[in-house]
């Protein structure tokens, strides 16, 4: 019966988060900007791999590319999107100590509304495969994929994601209006951090452990080893399949429970210092 009454919740939660995301526009100028905007991202990827050299998006290297920029579209919708959902209902609603007090609970309503951002997440990531496979020639050798092994990547990419959005929850509770400037920030610190559009062999060497220390690195690695055949980083090409995936689970199971005692702590914080129902007008 618990379990009953916490999906029934989550489900009450993902249809309230519904409800936000598309009322700003009628059911077909939603449609068109769900299309538009993952189409834009690939347009201006193949373009931007096009000027550095002719034949750039003809390579292998650009396929493991586009291929991390699809999926980290999860990334940003849902990591981010769940700091922006605490920071809405406080400051442009005013509810969030209703949603906190609630029955519903903040954690059951942010987890339902990181629903509506998977949703959101994988049609943009589909349409992007779709656009690269059909009109940039972004294609991988179906007899080369590993189902099993990208089976359990994704499982655990998700994972990491909903912990990183219940992670940026927490900072976003104790954070005011420069909540903003973190959860943009943050979006652009992994998209730079996590060799989404280059390999992490190229940040500074001062930097490459913040950047293996965090899941979204492996998680794309993973893809593109399991998926394309090959990955981007020459210390992670040493690595076998069994213990690029190993690290991969390590590190997201450990990013979890960080993420979790941080978001507790947060929690905590908040509370003390009176920020659940503090606004800023703005």
């Amino acid at each position: 019966m618990a379990m009953t009454g916490t999906f029934a919740r989550m489900r009450t939660a993902a249809w309230l988060g519904w409800q936000v995301e598309s009322n700003w526009a009628d059911p077909v100028i939603f449609f068109i900007y769900m299309i538009a905007r993952p189409l834009a991202v690939s347009l201006t990827l193949a373009a931007m791999y096009a000027a550095t050299r002719s034949t750039a998006t003809e390579g292998a290297a650009f396929a493991g590319f586009y291929v991390a920029n699809a999926f980290h579209a999860y990334v940003n919708t849902m990591v981010v999107g769940m700091g922006w959902a605490v920071f809405e209902e406080r400051e442009e609603f005013e509810t969030l100590k209703y949603v906190y007090v609630s029955p519903m609970g903040l954690v059951t309503y942010l987890a339902g509304r990181s629903f509506v951002r998977f949703v959101l997440g994988s049609i943009s990531a589909l349409l992007m495969l779709l656009v690269g496979w059909f009109a940039l020639g972004v294609r991988w050798e179906w007899s080369g994929v590993q189902p099993v092994f990208l089976a359990i990547t994704m499982v655990a990419g998700l994972g990491a994601t909903l912990s990183a959005g219940f992670l940026l929850s927490g900072v976003a509770m104790v954070l005011t209006r420069s909540a903003m400037t973190v959860l943009e920030g943050t979006m652009l610190g992994l998209y730079l951090m996590c060799g989404v559009i280059f390999p992490v062999d190229l940040l500074p060497v001062w930097l490459r452990p913040l950047s293996y220390a965090l899941p979204f690195t492996w998680w794309y690695e993973c893809i593109r080893r399991f998926l394309l055949g090959r990955g981007s980083s020459a210390y992670m090409n040493t690595l076998s399949d069994a213990q690029l995936l190993g690290a991969m689970l390590a590190v997201c199971a450990a990013f979890a429970v960080l993420s979790w005692l941080v978001y507790r702590a947060m929690d905590r914080l908040a509370r003390t210092l009176g920020r659940l129902d503090q606004t800023t007008m703005f």
